[in-house]
C-alpha cells in the first residue's frame, strides 16, 4: 500500500534533529509527500529535498502571513524557482484569522500567484482561514484554477462549493478531532475522487497524538479516518487518494515495491 501525503513542512526546524531519518521511514513504508513552501527560503529547501529524494516534490509559493514581502523581486524570483521543477505553486491564499499581513496586501498577493501559476500551467496548493467569502470571490475572478484548498476545515456546504469549482479537499489530522463532528459529515459525502490527504506535519498532529509534533507518517491515521466515514478499506482510500495526487500534480512517485 502506497500513501501520498500531499502539504508537509520538512523543511521547518522542528526537522531538523531527525530529518533524514523520517526521509528514511517514509521511502520504507512507501510515503510520496509535496514539501510546500511558504516564503523564498522554504521553496528553495523544498526544491533542494525534492531534488535528493524521488518520492518528495516542491511547491513553491508565499503563504498570506508572508504576503507582505511579495514584492516585484520576489514575484521574479519566485517564477524563477517554479521553473526549476516545482510541481505547484503554494502554498498562498487567504488568512483573516491571524492578519499577519494586511488583508488587501494578501489579497493582491494571492491573485499574483494564481495568475503565475495559469502562466506556467501549474496546479496551486490554497490556504483559507476565516477568509471564505473573500477567498471564494478572488477565485471566481480569476478564472478556473487547478487545485487542492489545503487543511480544510468546513460544512457540507462549504465542500460542495470547493467542489463545484473543480477544486481538491485536502483533509488531515483535524478529520480525527472529537469536535469536528460537522467536517466529518462533509467529508462523508465529498467524492473520494475530489480528495486529497495531508498531514501539514509539523502541525495538526491526528488523534491521539495532539500536542505532540506531526510527522507525514501519520497519514495513515488520517486514511483510516476517512476509510471508516466511507466504509471502505483502508487499501481502497489509499488507492484513490494516491491517483488522485498523482493525476493533479502530474507526478509518479519512486518508492520501493511492496513487501507483500
Amino acid at each position: 500500500m502506497r500513501l501520498f501525503d500531499t502539504h508537509v513542512h520538512l523543511d521547518f526546524p522542528q526537522f531538523h534533529g531527525d530529518r533524514q531519518a523520517i526521509l528514511a521511514e517514509l521511502r520504507a513504508q512507501r510515503v510520496a509527500v509535496i514539501n510546500v513552501g511558504v516564503d523564498l527560503g522554504s521553496s528553495e529547501a523544498s526544491l533542494a529535498l525534492a531534488r535528493d529524494h524521488p518520492y518528495v516534490f516542491a511547491a513553491c509559493g508565499f503563504h498570506p502571513h508572508d504576503a507582505n514581502a511579495f514584492t516585484p523581486e520576489a514575484e521574479a524570483k519566485l517564477a524563477e524557482l517554479l521553473r526549476q521543477g516545482a510541481v505547484a505553486v503554494g502554498e498562498c491564499g487567504l488568512d483573516f484569522y491571524r492578519d499577519r499581513s494586511p488583508r488587501d496586501v494578501q489579497v493582491a498577493a494571492f491573485r499574483a500567484q494564481l495568475r503565475l501559476a495559469r502562466r506556467l500551467d501549474l496546479p496551486v496548493i490554497l490556504h483559507q482561514r476565516a477568509a471564505w467569502d473573500a477567498f471564494r470571490e478572488v477565485l471566481s475572478e480569476e478564472g478556473p484554477v487547478r487545485g487542492v484548498v489545503h487543511a480544510f476545515s468546513g460544512d457540507e456546504a462549504m465542500a460542495g462549493q470547493v467542489v463545484r469549482l473543480g477544486l481538491y479537499i485536502g483533509i488531515g489530522g483535524p478529520l480525527t478531532y472529537a469536535k469536528n463532528e460537522g467536517l466529518r459529515r462533509a467529508m462523508a459525502r465529498v467524492p473520494l475522487s475530489r480528495v486529497l490527504l495531508e498531514t501539514d506535519a509539523p502541525y495538526l498532529p491526528p488523534e491521539p497524538l495532539r500536542g505532540q509534533r506531526n510527522d507525514p507518517l501519520k497519514v495513515r491515521l488520517v486514511a483510516g479516518r476517512l476509510a471508516e466515514l466511507h466504509r471502505q478499506p483502508l487499501e481502497a482510500i489509499a488507492a484513490a487518494t494516491w491517483a488522485n495526487a498523482c493525476d493533479l500534480f502530474a507526478v509518479s512517485p519512486s518508492l520501493p515495491p511492496s513487501r507483500t
